[in-house]
């Protein structure tokens, strides 16, 4: 019997309210997730699992970025291994001319679009998070941007049908992300090599996959995938 989620299915623009949804289940998942896990791994981090640990405002501060970090890297890592999922058997994964092959008519899967649905509503709901939730840092207006310009753009590209170089966009982005976030979590931890070592893959990958792709990906497809590429 053939899966729901290789069915196809059309651009409509009502399909991102699906999106809201999306992120009202992000509010609900990150509450339950920070009340009954993360913050209390984050202290058995801090705390090297054994030694009490003494909750001071320094160490709280701490806890709460550390449970941030969590929260981001579980999204960042689970939304990666399903778009590897969906998109490993497609022939314009490994097919770069295929990005733009056939569009706009191009074949849509369910599957993308619950991909590109989940993306856009964490994006919704991380740009309330920034405003009333999360720590305020001193690059706040640097993410507020780059989410309210993301949203604008999974939507934009959803829309005009550039669904195949958008998810692989996407795909590379938070390939990069996972191991930021990584990195971030040792460091809250105070496990300083390997908090290093991650940082230092994370460094590699931002480089090859944000800077480089768009020459050694990308090349084969033109002029146009790199506007696309630029503008997210």
């Amino acid at each position: 019997m053939e899966s729901i989620w290789s069915h196809n299915a059309t651009t409509e623009a009502w399909h991102l309210v699906i999106a809201i949804f999306f992120a009202f289940g992000f509010f609900a998942a990150r509450f339950l997730f920070d009340r009954f896990v993360f913050r209390r791994l984050a202290i058995w981090l801090l705390s090297n699992g054994s030694v009490p640990l003494k909750i001071d405002e320094a160490t709280r501060a701490k806890v709460v970025k550390c449970s941030e970090s969590m929260w981001k890297l579980t999204y960042y890592a689970t939304v990666e291994a399903y778009v590897l999922k969906i998109t490993y058997n497609e022939p314009w994964f490994r097919d770069t001319k295929d990005y733009f092959r056939g569009w706009p008519d191009q074949e849509l899967k369910i599957s993308v679009v619950f991909f590109y649905m989940c993306q856009c509503g964490f994006y919704i709901y991380s740009i309330a998070a920034l405003l009333a939730w999360e720590t305020r840092r001193k690059d706040f207006s640097v993410m507020m941007s780059h989410h309210v310009i993301t949203v604008f753009l999974i939507g934009y590209s959803y829309i005009t049908r550039f669904f195949r170089i958008g998810t692989i966009i996407l795909a590379l982005h938070d390939a990069s992300d996972v191991l930021m976030e990584a990195a971030k979590v040792f460091k809250y931890a105070e496990k300083e090599l390997a908090a290093s070592v991650i940082f230092g893959c994370f460094a590699i990958s931002w480089f090859i996959l944000r800077l480089l792709r768009s020459h050694w990906l990308l090349e084969p497809t033109g002029g146009l995938s790199h506007i696309i590429v630029l503008c997210f």
